[in-house]
């Protein structure tokens, strides 16, 4: 467990592969033109930002830009119901030890008491408060920062998924599963967590899917989680994007994680007989 923040960050990195980048071109299947798959990291980080030209280009000449969802097509009062518990609260889930130490943590991060967040699934204040110690080099997020790029190009903008699919695949992660995970991923020292997921930042800036594979490996989620997250996502994701691609050039962006392994999208592409090959890019000067 003691990883559990760099794999939630991946909703956000990451499954085995051998390449060596994060940009892949898809032709063939009586492709008119090339398509492109880019793995993203849900982060306002600079340095995910200094992508090379060739990412640029392949963005620039694309008709459509496709991503997991449309951020700002989102209903967010739907969002912000399914973040919370029906009939739980956290002060119920947890011991009173454990509720007072949370409570300390989410103080001295949020300067609130953690009463405001009792309704709340132990999933999404662990993701809220991790993304709080992140840097905040850019407004927005690089899938965010993407759609906004696409939108005033006046391209296509197309959705990917729908919202349930993300929310069904966290809900597969019982609410304990969930409070231990909270409680085991804010009590590993800071340190420890800054350390990794700074390695796991160097992994995606090569592309290197399996160094951030070996950093998440040792993690202890269900594995009803790892089946609907990546899996059963995957597997909706290629379809559609197949769908898209035969339609006209499409930048698609989607979370690193979804990319590599026998279940990834790279390799469920090329089972619908699609090439679909690594494009080598140099990144930029964060500065």
């Amino acid at each position: 467990m003691r990883n559990i923040f760099l794999v939630t960050s991946l909703l956000f990195l990451v499954l085995l592969s051998n390449a060596q980048s994060v940009l892949w071109e898809i032709t063939g299947k009586r492709l008119k033109e090339p398509s492109y798959l880019y793995g993203t990291i849900h982060i306002q980080d600079k340095r995910v930002f200094a992508f090379g030209d060739e990412v640029i280009e392949a963005f620039n000449s694309s008709e459509a830009y496709a991503m997991e969802l449309l951020m700002d097509e989102l209903d967010m009062a739907e969002v912000q119901s399914t973040m919370f518990m029906e009939d739980k609260s956290l002060s119920d889930l947890l011991s009173e030890e454990d509720y007072n130490l949370l409570d300390s943590i989410v103080k001295e991060k949020t300067g609130q008491s953690l009463f405001i967040f009792n309704k709340m699934k132990p999933f999404f204040l662990f993701t809220q408060l991790m993304q709080m110690d992140l840097a905040k080099d850019k407004a927005d997020a690089l899938d965010l920062y993407l759609l906004n790029k696409a939108r005033e190009q006046g391209k296509i903008c197309l959705g990917i998924e729908e919202f349930s699919d993300q929310i069904n695949a966290i809900d597969a992660i019982s609410i304990e599963d969930q409070v231990s995970m909270l409680i085991e991923g804010l009590t590993d020292t800071i340190s420890s967590v800054e350390d990794k997921f700074e390695e796991l930042i160097e992994a995606y800036l090569i592309g290197n899917l399996d160094k951030m594979y070996e950093l998440t490996k040792d993690t202890a989620l269900p594995a009803e989680f790892n089946q609907a997250f990546l899996i059963d996502r995957n597997k909706k994701m290629a379809k559609n994007i197949h769908k898209f691609i035969r339609k006209q050039r499409t930048f698609n962006a989607i979370g690193a994680a979804h990319l590599p392994g026998e279940n990834g999208v790279i390799e469920l592409l090329r089972k619908k007989a699609y090439t679909v090959e690594p494009i080598i890019f140099e990144w930029k000067d964060a500065e």
